[in-house]
């Protein structure tokens, strides 16, 4: 506002004001200024004393209090900082804990070390180690042919076999249900890179005498390795009979014998996934449609008969299975599921092909496996751990 309409709005409010009027006399109102005028040092000196006194003990009670009051802002102040910094530094620690768990889990998981319901050898499990895959049968009423397989660093100088046998101790050791098949390996001659040679003399005799199971016991000790082909002679070289089967003919290794796989469980509770050498056919889907009902009265099927699926593909190395309805792994007995994904890996082996593609499973990622992308086929089964 301009100062000159400023001066005017205020004449303007005093003309407004009442008229005042004083009804005293003369006289009174000298009376009054004079008494006024007599009683004027005594106030002064009152009101100069008192208002001093005041203000100096209102300085001292502010020096005495100031101290006090900054120390109580400073401590709250400080405690303010130490709890944020205090409620700062536990959400850092829980987020780098969320964080190392995540990292862990993650790095578990794209290793497949964590799962301990595995029973197969895979890739990522050897690293520069040596892989040796023995033959055995249960060495009870069964005499079911089983495959082990063990992981060793490889002692230079050694021949592979040599180092072979001599690892097989450790079979009687891991697998005390299996039989000893240390005296048999000592029959047995490697005559070249391709071929081998089973001397059936007295000792093999005595420590295989269950000549049905001589033919699974050979394709499964050479079958993971690259002998071809296996002969049987005596001692001298010349050809062998063995129990009624009367002169023991030349065996070839079969690399793809499309053997069905299934579940033989010991009395000990020791379970494996085994083949099944009567149970062969033609096609990969039609094997794992065998693995749905019992061969017989030893072994237990591996996938059970209401999970529904398909071979959609077979290109190359890879095949790809679609389960009908979504199959859940998360749900159900954990070591069932693994023997059943196990199971199938192996038969796919068993064909010839390096991976599987599977579809229509959850969770993508279990146990180690990665089901968004093609599951490679294990190196070996039943790893003794």
């Amino acid at each position: 506002m301009p100062e000159d309409m400023e001066h005017k709005k205020m004449i303007q409010l005093i003309n407004h004001l009442p008229e005042v009027t004083d009804l005293r006399s003369k006289e009174e109102i000298y009376r009054k200024v004079k008494k006024n005028m007599d009683e004027k040092p005594k106030r002064k000196k009152r009101y100069l004393v008192i208002p001093a006194l005041s203000s100096i003990a209102a300085i001292l009670i502010f020096l005495l209090v100031s101290p006090i009051l900054f120390q109580q802002q400073s401590y709250k102040e400080s405690s303010v900082a130490d709890r944020h910094g205090i409620v700062t530094e536990k959400n850092e620690n829980k987020a780098m804990e969320l964080n190392d768990n995540s990292s862990t889990m993650q790095a578990q998981e794209e290793s497949g070390q964590t799962s301990q319901l595995r029973t197969a050898l895979y890739k990522e499990d050897v690293e520069n180690q040596q892989v040796f895959t023995y033959a055995s049968l249960t060495n009870d009423g069964g005499l079911v042919p089983v495959s082990v397989s063990i992981l060793m660093p490889k002692e230079e100088g050694l021949e592979w076999f040599e180092q072979y046998k001599k690892e097989a101790t450790i079979i009687q050791k891991k697998a005390p249900d299996l039989m000893n098949i240390e005296p048999i390996l000592n029959s047995i001659v490697i005559e070249n890179p391709t071929t081998a040679r089973v001397r059936i003399d007295d000792e093999f005799r005595e420590n295989f005498s269950y000549q049905n199971g001589l033919n699974d016991f050979i394709q499964n000790t050479f079958q993971y390795t690259g002998i071809q082909a296996v002969q049987f002679t005596d001692q001298a070289g010349n050809p062998v009979e063995f129990g009624n089967n009367g002169i023991v003919q030349d065996q070839e290794i079969e690399k793809q014998p499309h053997r069905a796989q299934y579940l033989y469980e010991l009395d000990s509770g020791e379970a494996y996934i085994v083949s099944e050498s009567r149970s062969t056919e033609d096609n990969f889907s039609a094997t794992l449609h065998d693995m749905k009902d019992r061969p017989n009265d030893f072994l237990q099927t591996i996938i059970p008969k209401d999970i529904h699926f398909d071979v959609v593909k077979e290109k190359d190395r890879e095949v790809t299975i679609l389960f009908h309805s979504s199959l859940d792994l998360s749900k159900g007995d954990q070591q069932e599921h693994m023997w059943m994904i196990e199971g199938i890996l192996l038969a796919a082996k068993e064909y010839g092909f390096q991976s599987v593609q599977f579809e229509g499973i959850e969770p993508q990622h279990w146990e180690g496996f990665d089901f968004e992308q093609p599951v490679e086929v294990p190196i070996a089964p039943n790893v003794l751990k």
